[in-house]
């Protein structure tokens, strides 16, 4: 079993903004507890507390660059060596198991349509397609969950989710997801906070072209054959990009 972890960068109703972002990691269900204790130990570190004291802290991208709530009396450049350490676990002992998706979706580009459920089927999708790769690479059925964190989007995604598994995607059907997805409190779940902060070095990259974040991470969205499956950017076709995502379909 795979569990792809997901969050949400942006507000539909912001005109201001130009991206909405779904972004995520898959861990395998064996490695969920290393994961969790790797980040434990990042926060731990940069605290200089026990690893027991620091459960009820939480990892939150946008608090922690601008020194929000918890973190408002820890200096900047603090903050930002543990958000990048953060992020670096996805590159750490456990790296083999996990995966980032990422979803970019240009709100113009998909307008009239919601970008949430675009971006959400995208997710779904490429999420469905790495379980069979991996499938076809072991030669074992995989299965596949979702976990979100919670929001105003809970009830239309179980819909949507439920619609894709009976009547599939435009893209064809998903076989591989075991139930629609379940909606935990951001809190209470390290890796949906890992999950937060992939989103958010996304949303620096593409919102406002700060690639700090991403750059260093960028190899362990999903690729296979030099196509980053797991990393999509949704634009309009005369708008050129050169992010990765957009720059290894150039060809196609």
């Amino acid at each position: 079993m795979h569990i792809l972890y997901a969050d949400i960068a942006g507000n539909t109703g912001n005109t201001g903004e130009k991206h909405l972002i779904m972004a995520g990691v898959a861990v395998h269900e064996t490695a969920i507890f290393h994961v969790m204790r790797e980040l434990d130990e990042t926060v731990a570190r940069h605290l200089g507390m026990d690893v027991a004291e620091v459960a009820g802290i939480e990892l939150h991208g946008t608090e922690l660059r601008t020194g929000k709530r918890f973190w408002r009396r820890m200096p900047r450049g603090d903050r930002e060596a543990l958000m990048h350490d953060a992020l670096s676990v996805l590159k750490g002992p456990s790296k083999h198991n996990l995966r980032a998706f990422g979803m970019v979706m240009d709100k113009v580009a998909v307008s009239p349509e919601d970008p949430v459920e675009h971006a959400f089927e995208q997710l779904c999708s490429r999420f469905d397609l790495f379980l069979k790769r991996m499938y076809r690479r072991t030669g074992q059925p995989q299965r596949g969950l979702l976990v979100l964190d919670e929001d105003k989007y809970e009830r239309p995604l179980q819909t949507l989710a439920r619609d894709y598994r009976t009547g599939g995607t435009r893209w064809g059907n998903l076989r591989n997801l075991a139930e629609v997805p379940l909606f935990v409190d951001s809190r209470a779940s390290r890796l949906i906070q890992l999950a937060d902060l992939v989103s958010y070095a996304l949303w620096r990259r593409y919102e406002h072209g700060d690639s700090a974040w991403i750059a260093p991470i960028i190899g362990t969205f999903d690729n296979d054959g030099g196509v980053y499956h797991g990393l999509y950017h949704k634009r309009l076709p005369q708008n050129a990009c050169d992010c990765p995502a957009c720059a290894c379909r150039a060809s196609e």
